[in-house]
């Protein structure tokens, strides 16, 4: 649950704001690479050049979203192609070995009572992320951004920074879930980050965010996601092939958007309503 949770958390900060990223599974691929590729060397060294190549890409997603105007998922879909494609050259089509004693400690070595570091990482995670989004005033410019971007911007929130600032976050994420992922099988590979991608996407709307942005709740996110593990180790428990999962997460996100879309048709001619009353 731990990667799920992290990505998810990344993926939950855009759709409040109202944007979404589908390049997270390939970051985490180019942060898992990067790591194996540049060790044995300095742990610190590592894990910085790793986490700035997946910040680079979060800025790339930001520019052309924020500063070109293109839509959000046509240029999370061309990064999320690009940087697969660049995670293939650069390991030459193979499996790299992690040749570092110390990151999968940092990152997946058993702590206190036996618990996975990889545990606490998304324990604080998902902390910082209520904090932020509930008691800062960047959380509720982010609030803000997603529920009407035109009037924020208005009333002084900087609603392009709080975007390029979320799809940098983002892809922080999924560089902390590769150095996860790489630490737990002591090696990176091309496509190791595929499986997460339904998943992902699939917790936050699970937990009540809007793909029009405006709400989300992180706790309820986490809740999704435990959800989903559930899921995924239930049909692995009981010795279905794969495609069950495939299956069974598609059927849930259709479902969650199915019920979200009811609830809204059923509040809007009440809302409608209540503005004739106060009128």
């Amino acid at each position: 649950m731990s990667i799920l949770a992290i990505l998810a958390i990344g993926i939950h900060f855009l759709l409040v704001a109202g944007e979404i990223d589908i390049s997270f599974t390939s970051v985490l691929e180019l942060s898992a690479m990067v790591a194996a590729l540049s060790s044995p060397s300095n742990t610190f060294y590592i894990i910085l050049i790793s986490m700035l190549a997946a910040i680079t890409v979060g800025i790339i997603n930001g520019f052309f979203t924020v500063k070109v105007g293109i839509p959000s998922f046509l240029v999370t879909l061309g990064t999320f192609v690009g940087v697969q494609g660049i995670v293939f050259l650069i390991s030459n089509y193979r499996s790299v070995l992690l040749r570092d004693n110390l990151i999968p400690k940092i990152f997946y070595g058993r702590f206190v009572g036996g618990i996975a570091t990889a545990v606490f990482w998304m324990i604080g995670v998902i902390i910082l992320a209520g904090i932020i989004l509930g008691y800062t005033r960047f959380g509720r410019w982010v609030y803000g951004t997603g529920g009407n971007e035109r009037a924020s911007g208005l009333m002084g929130i900087p609603t392009k920074r709080v975007k390029f600032t979320l799809f940098i976050i983002s892809s922080i994420m999924a560089g902390i879930a590769g150095l996860i992922v790489v630490s737990r099988s002591l090696s990176a590979r091309p496509l190791m980050g595929e499986a997460y991608l339904m998943p992902v996407i699939a917790a936050p709307i699970l937990g009540g965010a809007l793909l029009t942005g405006g709400r989300g709740s992180v706790i309820r996110t986490a809740l999704g996601c435990l959800v989903l593990t559930t899921i995924i180790n239930g049909v692995n428990l009981l010795g279905l092939e794969p495609a069950y999962q495939s299956i069974f997460m598609g059927s849930i996100l259709v479902g969650a958007l199915s019920i979200r879309s009811v609830q809204q048709r059923e509040r809007k001619p009440f809302k409608e309503m209540i503005k004739f009353v106060k009128r």
